[in-house]
C-alpha cells in the first residue's frame, strides 16, 4: 500500500512497447476464450475486440504522428516572454545583429531564432473591444466628393481581384452611401461594409496618389477609417456575426491590414471570422442545404476568399490552418458574370466558356481546390506543404506540378488576352506560382540533399527556375497595365530565389553568366522600390550585406587577373543599385545606434518630468560613411570569409519564411 508521503516513479513505456503489450493481451484473451463456456467466450470476444481496437488506435496514432513529422519540424519558440507554436522551424530563423555578427553566421544560422518580420504594428480590432457607444458613424463618413473617389477606386482596383460581392449589390450600398441626405438610415453592418471598402481602397493607393486624389496623408486617413470600421464591426456584434455582409466587411478589413496590423492579432481575428462562417454553414455547399442559386453563389465566393486569406495569414504567422484540409464540401464559385445571376433565380446559370470577371479569383481558388485532393501513394492527404515534403521524391513532386500547370493552362491561361490588364495579371501570377513550386521541389532542402552534392545539371536547372521566379516578379512590378493591382501582392517576394541567384553569381564570378545575373539583380531592385526599405523585414538588410560581400569577392578576383601583363580586362564598376543599397544599409545601422541612444535619453528625460522633441536623423557625412565602410570591409564584409562559407549550412528556412 502506498503511503501518503510516498512518491511513485513510473517507468516510461514507449509507444512501440505499448503496442506489443496490447497485442500480447489480445492473443492471451483469444487463447483463453477457446477453453471457456459460451458466456465467457462471448465476454472474451468483446474484450479482445476492445483491446484490438485500442491496438489499432495506437497504430493509427503512431501513423498520424509519423505523417505529421514528414517533411516538417514543428517547434515551440519563446519571444519577449511569450510562447508560440510554429508548424515548421522555417518560420523562425537566426538572429544576427547588423554590425556585430559574422557573415558566415548570417548564412548558416548560428544565432538564436527570431521572427523574420518585425512584430510591430497596431493590433487588429483594437477598437472593437472598447467600443465607443456615443460615436455617430453616419456623421463620420467622408464628404461626398471623397466618398465618390473612394468608390471609384474600389471598383477599379479592389473589386476585380476580390469578388466577394456582386456588382449590383455593391452599387445599391454605394447609392445609399453617396446619397444627398447621407447614410443616416444605415445599420451597423452596412456602415462596417462601407468603411471597410473605403479602407481597402485607400490601402491600394500610394502616398502620392492619396495626396493627389484625396488631399490627405495616407497614414492619417487610414487610421481614421480603421477606427470607424472597427466601431461599426463592434456595433454589429462581430464576434457573433451571422450575416454575410459582416463577414464580407471583416474580410476586406483583414486584407487591408495584411501589411498594417500585427500578424498575431490578425491570425486571431481570422479564427473568429472562420468560426462565424462555419457556424453559418458556409463550409457546406448551398445545393446540399436547399438554398437558392444566388445564396449558394454568394456563400461560395465568401468561403473561398476566406480560405485564400487564411492560408496567406498562415504563411505570415507560421501556422497552417486545419480548416484548409478539413473535409468540407463547398464547391468553387461559378465562372459567370455578375449580371448572370439574381436573387429570384430558381436554376443556377450556366457557366461561361473562357475568362470572366470572376476568373482572376477562380484561378487562386482552383489552385487551393486542386491541392486539397493531392494524396500519397497510400491514399493519405499531402496537405499544402507538399512541395517541401522530404518524403516525396523529386519525380512525384514534378508530376503534381505538371498536373497543376496543365490544369491552369486548360482552364484559364489559354484564354488570356495580353491587352486586358486582368488577363496579364492572371498570367503573371499563375506562372509565378508554378515556378515557385518548381523551385521548392528542386531545392536540396526539400530532399535532404546538400547544395554541394547537387550535380552541375541540377544546379543549372535550379538557377534557371530561380531566374524565372525573379523575372516574373520584375514583370509584376514593371508592367504599367497592372499597376492598379500591385497592392494585392505587395510584400510577397521569393527571397530564396534571390539568394540562390546571388550564390551562383558569386560562384560563377569569372564567367559571362555572372554579369547577366548581376544585371538581373539590378532589374529586381529597380522594379520593386519596397525592397529598398530595410526596416521591418530583416531579410532586406541581410541580403544587402551578402550582395556587398559577393561583389567584393568578384572585384578581388578580377583585380588579380588584371595584374597579368597579357590581361587588359578592366573590372566593372559597382552597380548603382548596390551603391545605393550600401548607403541605405549604413544609414540603417547608424539609425539603430542613434535610436538606442535617443531612447536612453528619453527615459532619463521622462524620469525628470520632461520629454525632448524628436529631431530627424541627418544623413551620414562622407567621413563617417568611410569609417563605417572600412570597419565593415575588415570584418563584417570580409570577402575571404565569404569565400570559405559552407553553403550546405545556409539556413534556407530563414529565406523561405512567408512575407
Amino acid at each position: 500500500m502506498r503511503r501518503k508521503q510516498d512518491h511513485c516513479i513510473y517507468p516510461e513505456i514507449s509507444q512501440t512497447e505499448r503496442i506489443k503489450q496490447l497485442e500480447a493481451l489480445v492473443r492471451s484473451l483469444q487463447e483463453r476464450s477457446e477453453h471457456s463456456g459460451p458466456y465467457n467466450h462471448a465476454q472474451a470476444k468483446t474484450t479482445a475486440a476492445s483491446a484490438s481496437s485500442r491496438v489499432q488506435q495506437l497504430h493509427n496514432d503512431a501513423d498520424d504522428d509519423a505523417q505529421l513529422r514528414k517533411g516538417t519540424t514543428p517547434m515551440i519558440v519563446k519571444e519577449n516572454g511569450e510562447f508560440t507554436y510554429l508548424e515548421s522551424s522555417s518560420w523562425y530563423s537566426w538572429n544576427g545583429k547588423i554590425a556585430e555578427s559574422a557573415t558566415a553566421s548570417r548564412l548558416s544560422g548560428g544565432y538564436p531564432r527570431v521572427p523574420v518580420l518585425s512584430s510591430t504594428g497596431s493590433l487588429a480590432l483594437e477598437s472593437i473591444i472598447c467600443r465607443d457607444p456615443y460615436i455617430n458613424l453616419a456623421g463620420r463618413h467622408p464628404v461626398p466628393q471623397d466618398a465618390t473617389t473612394l468608390w471609384n477606386i474600389f471598383y477599379q482596383r479592389v473589386h476585380p481581384v476580390m469578388k466577394i460581392s456582386f456588382t449590383w449589390e455593391i452599387e445599391r450600398i454605394r447609392a445609399i452611401a453617396t446619397a444627398a441626405d447621407g447614410p443616416a438610415g444605415l445599420g451597423f453592418q452596412e456602415h462596417a461594409f462601407i468603411f471597410a471598402a473605403y479602407l481597402i481602397s485607400l490601402v491600394s493607393l500610394s502616398e502620392d496618389e492619396c495626396s493627389t486624389l484625396l488631399g490627405r496623408p495616407k497614414s492619417t486617413f487610414c487610421s481614421e477609417l480603421q477606427l470607424l470600421c472597427e466601431q461599426a464591426l463592434a456595433g454589429s456584434n462581430f464576434l457573433g456575426a451571422s450575416e454575410i455582409i459582416i463577414m464580407q466587411a471583416s474580410a476586406m478589413y483583414m486584407i487591408a491590414g495584411l501589411e498594417r496590423f500585427n500578424t498575431r492579432s490578425l491570425w486571431s481575428m481570422m479564427g473568429a471570422v472562420v468560426r462565424n462562417a462555419e457556424r453559418c454553414g458556409l463550409q457546406r455547399d448551398g445545393t446540399l442545404l436547399g438554398l437558392s442559386p444566388y445564396e449558394t453563389e454568394r456563400r461560395r465566393r465568401l468561403w473561398w476568399q476566406l480560405q485564400h486569406l487564411d492560408i496567406a495569414m498562415g504563411v505570415k504567422s507560421g501556422s497552417v490552418s486545419l480548416t484548409l484540409t478539413a473535409p468540407w464540401d463547398t464547391k468553387l464559385p461559378l465562372n459567370i458574370e455578375d449580371e448572370d445571376i439574381h436573387p429570384n433565380m430558381r436554376e443556377a446559370p450556366k457557366e461561361r466558356q473562357g475568362l470572366t470577371s470572376m476568373s482572376q479569383c477562380l484561378t487562386t481558388y482552383w489552385i487551393l481546390y486542386e491541392q486539397r485532393s493531392f494524396c500519397r501513394a497510400d491514399g493519405s492527404k499531402l496537405g499544402f506543404t507538399w512541395a517541401a515534403d522530404k518524403s516525396l521524391s523529386r519525380a512525384e513532386k514534378e508530376a503534381l506540378i505538371d498536373r497543376l500547370e496543365a490544369g491552369l493552362n486548360q482552364r484559364y491561361l489559354q484564354y488570356c488576352d495580353p491587352i486586358r490588364p486582368l488577363d496579364v495579371l492572371l498570367q503573371i501570377l499563375a506562372r509565378s506560382f508554378v515556378f515557385c513550386m518548381r523551385r521548392l521541389a528542386l531545392h536540396p532542402l526539400a530532399h535532404d540533399d546538400k547544395l554541394s552534392k547537387l550535380s552541375e545539371y541540377h544546379r543549372e536547372e535550379l538557377l534557371d527556375v530561380c531566374i524565372r521566379c525573379l523575372e516574373y516578379d520584375i514583370a509584376s512590378h514593371s508592367n504599367p497595365s497592372i499597376k492598379h493591382f500591385r497592392w494585392r501582392f505587395q510584400g510577397y517576394f521569393q527571397w530564396s530565389a534571390l539568394v540562390y541567384v546571388l550564390i551562383e553569381a558569386h560562384r560563377r564570378f569569372d564567367t559571362p553568366r555572372a554579369e547577366k545575373l548581376w544585371e538581373l539583380l539590378s532589374d529586381v531592385y529597380a522594379a520593386d522600390p519596397s525592397l529598398l526599405e530595410l526596416q521591418e523585414d530583416r531579410r532586406k538588410s541581410y541580403v544587402v550585406e551578402l550582395m556587398t560581400v559577393a561583389w567584393k569577392a568578384r572585384e578581388n578576383f578580377l583585380a588579380e587577373r588584371q595584374q597579368h601583363p597579357q590581361n587588359t580586362y578592366r573590372p566593372p564598376q559597382k552597380p548603382a543599385f548596390l551603391v545605393d543599397l550600401e548607403n541605405r544599409l549604413l544609414n540603417y545601422i547608424e539609425a539603430g545606434k542613434s535610436e538606442g541612444s535617443s531612447k536612453r535619453k528619453l527615459d532619463e528625460a521622462e524620469t525628470l518630468g520632461s520629454t525632448p522633441a524628436k529631431k530627424p536623423m541627418p544623413p551620414l557625412d562622407t567621413q563617417a560613411r568611410d569609417v563605417l565602410m572600412d570597419n565593415m570591409s575588415s570584418s563584417e564584409f570580409d570577402p575571404d570569409t565569404f569565400a570559405e562559407i559552407d553553403y550546405d549550412a545556409i539556413d534556407w528556412s530563414f529565406w523561405e519564411a512567408g512575407p
